[in-house]
């Protein structure tokens, strides 16, 4: 018997598209005076702040692939990594725009829950998606904007490291990478648990434990924009930038526009029991995947504060404690890892398009 795919958005058409994501769209606040169904958004802004803004895309077969990510994490992931850069510049999100490329035949329910993981996120920020657009393509471009405000003296930028300040993150590094990895392995999360073997064998518990939370993390990030607004609010981070890369990628990203060097020690760099599990499962070393792994979407910052203010300020708002992991030197030092031995060696790896 001929299993029968559902409605398409060929069926629907662009109009009807419109129509059904309007009708979801949760209602406006007072400070929307136009959203989606006008020709640009209408947003009253708040006066004395500073408007920050950032766009992110999603392309179905680079970014992810629809074997092993469902709907709405795509739609989750989508705006998080939007929502983590305004995190980076201590702002608070408060707007977004969606950019849909969809195609034809592509079914309406995974539009829906590419839909609701938009929509859901967005509300557990507090942020309200006022417009977009929409076309079509071969296959899915996701295209996230969000839009946010911040007091301009406060907001933080990528230049601002200065020679002696404390190197930070605010959680552990490379449980997204090692997800990915297990993900290319064959494990999938299921309603039941985790789902695959390696080289025949039963997979334990504590593994598959360790393999729900690192795959959990792959597919649905969390973005650290509360954390990043407290340390600005706080005048604690000098600089800062998401780890959405790698660090060895975003930290000579956040050094070159300090104009500064650096160096990590890699017994300081967090990896957690998951990630370790994971690696140890499938033959990886954890330390290169927390170096270059990229997609933890944790916050790097630099900061010459006292310490123990630091972390206390995170800790009283309900947050990890951060871990310094290194020390931002004079430029001509360039970018150094130090091991467990003191050996010196240059921080490589992370990811970059075209490369």
């Amino acid at each position: 018997m001929k299993r029968t795919r559902g409605p398409t958005l060929r069926t629907l058409g662009e109009l009807g598209l419109l129509r059904r994501l309007r009708a979801r769209t949760p209602p406006l606040p007072p400070d929307v005076l136009a959203g989606i169904g006008d020709d640009a958004s209408i947003v009253r802004t708040s006066p004395g702040l500073a408007v920050v803004a950032t766009v992110d895309v999603l392309v179905e077969g680079t970014d992810f692939r629809w074997e092993w990510c469902p709907p709405e994490a795509v739609g989750q992931k989508g705006i998080t990594v939007s929502l983590s850069d305004v995190g980076a510049m201590g702002a608070v999100p408060k707007y977004a725009l969606v950019a849909l490329a969809l195609p034809p035949e592509m079914p309406l329910q995974r539009v829906d829950g590419l839909s609701r993981g938009i929509w859901e996120t967005a509300e557990a920020a507090r942020v309200t998606v006022v417009g977009g657009d929409i076309s079509e393509a071969p296959s899915l471009v996701l295209s996230l904007t969000v839009i946010g405000e911040g007091e301009a003296e406060r907001l933080v930028r990528r230049s601002g490291g200065k020679v002696g300040d404390t190197i930070w993150v605010t959680g552990p590094l490379g449980r997204a990478a090692a997800g990915l990895h297990a993900l290319k392995a064959g494990y999938r999360i299921t309603h039941s648990g985790v789902t695959g073997r390696r080289r025949g064998r039963k997979v334990s518990l504590q593994a598959r434990k360790a393999l729900w939370e690192t795959i959990q993390a792959q597919l649905y990030p969390v973005a650290r924009y509360r954390e990043g607004r407290i340390l600005a609010e706080a005048r604690f981070a000098s600089a800062m930038i998401d780890l959405s890369d790698g660090l060895a990628s975003d930290l000579s990203r956040l050094t070159e526009e300090s104009g500064v060097g650096a160096q990590i020690y890699a017994n300081r760099i967090p990896v957690d029991s998951h990630t370790k599990q994971v690696c140890r499962l499938l033959g990886l070393d954890p330390l290169t995947l927390a170096v270059g792994g990229g997609e933890d979407f944790e916050l790097l910052f630099t900061s010459g504060a006292d310490p123990v203010s630091i972390q206390d300020i995170l800790v009283r708002n309900g947050f990890a404690r951060p871990h310094p992991i290194g020390e931002v030197l004079p430029a001509e030092n360039g970018l150094f890892l130090v091991g467990p031995r003191g050996k010196r060696e240059p921080l490589l790896g992370g990811f970059e398009h075209f490369r």
